[in-house]
């Protein structure tokens, strides 16, 4: 696979817009080359419960990362070489547990980068799994197949309802990493969907800035301004990334950096803020097309939590 440093410049050429600059790069190249780690490790290694001690050495702000990789790694050995167990399905009810929905992002990372039918998916899975699935599978559409899905584009035709606003979500996170956290590029790419479809691909770009990060406070502090009335979108999602990392411990300075310009408070702080909302949402598990897919991206992260320490 290509790193993703080669991936973002060729567009960039492609799209007739500057190189990115090279601390943006290394940073952006570095998350990629940390999924590519986990994709390798889950597609060569026999045992699963192997698998989490070979990335131990991995930063801890970054193993999210390595594990949607193996995610995409497992998912793909699933399609070729299936066997009576579900790999993706052992994995996160055994020592990937903690890491379930990252697992699942990138079960849909492969089936977006592959164009696999996802139906199957998001018939089998319980439907906070399949929200998952969607994101990874909305990120690797704008990500991969930029041409077609990235300009304003329609969404896949299978896709109807809430899915096509956590298919959004994804794709707005894919808007980090291939506009290169250019905050003139990023709102002119957004300009280009139908309004109704900007809130959500907000959500994703102020997700992705918070908890992949790769720029410094004069940039987000442009990004703040850039989006102007989605910017209380951004902050919710910088606060939900914090909250993100606050439970599986791996706090990150850019993530610290985010909320402070985005939510005018510390990581900690933001991440308080949602359990604050989640507490007055959870009475409503059963109309989740009311919810926002942030709240229930902490849910399952919550849930998470609470199954390792029972």
């Amino acid at each position: 696979m290509k790193v993703t440093q080669d991936i973002i410049s060729e567009t960039r050429k492609l799209r007739g817009v500057p190189p990115l600059p090279s601390e943006v790069a290394q940073r952006l190249s570095k998350i990629h080359s940390t999924y590519s780690q986990g994709y390798q490790v889950a597609t060569t290694t026999d045992e699963l419960e192997a698998i989490l001690p070979k990335l131990n050495t991995l930063s801890a702000d970054l193993i999210g990362f390595a594990l949607e990789g193996v995610g995409t790694g497992l998912a793909q050995l699933d399609v070729l070489a299936p066997t009576e167990q579900n790999r993706v399905e052992a994995f996160v009810k055994g020592s990937g547990a903690a890491y379930e929905n990252f697992v699942y992002v990138g079960l849909g990372l492969m089936l977006g980068r592959k164009k696999l039918p996802i139906e199957p998916y998001l018939k089998s899975l319980s439907l906070t799994q399949s929200w998952l699935v969607l994101d990874g599978y909305g990120f690797q559409h704008g990500f991969t197949h930029w041409q077609n899905y990235l300009q304003g584009q329609p969404i896949p035709e299978v896709l109807s309802g809430y899915a096509c606003e956590v298919f959004d979500q994804g794709m707005g996170r894919s808007i980090w990493f291939i506009d290169g956290t250019d905050v003139t590029l990023i709102p002119q790419t957004i300009a280009t969907f139908p309004i109704e479809r900007q809130s959500n691909l907000w959500g994703g770009v102020g997700y992705a800035c918070a908890y992949a990060g790769g720029v410094e406070r004069p940039t987000l502090e442009a990004l703040k301004i850039a989006a102007g009335s989605y910017h209380p979108i951004l902050a919710q999602a910088a606060a939900i990334a914090a909250k993100s990392r606050q439970l599986i411990g791996n706090p990150a300075v850019y993530t610290e950096l985010a909320c402070e310009v985005m939510c005018g408070m510390g990581a900690e702080a933001a991440a308080k803020t949602v359990d604050k909302m989640l507490d007055s949402l959870f009475t409503a598990m059963d109309t989740p097309d009311q919810e926002s897919w942030q709240s229930y991206r902490i849910h399952l992260l919550r849930q998470s939590r609470i199954a390792l320490l029972a």
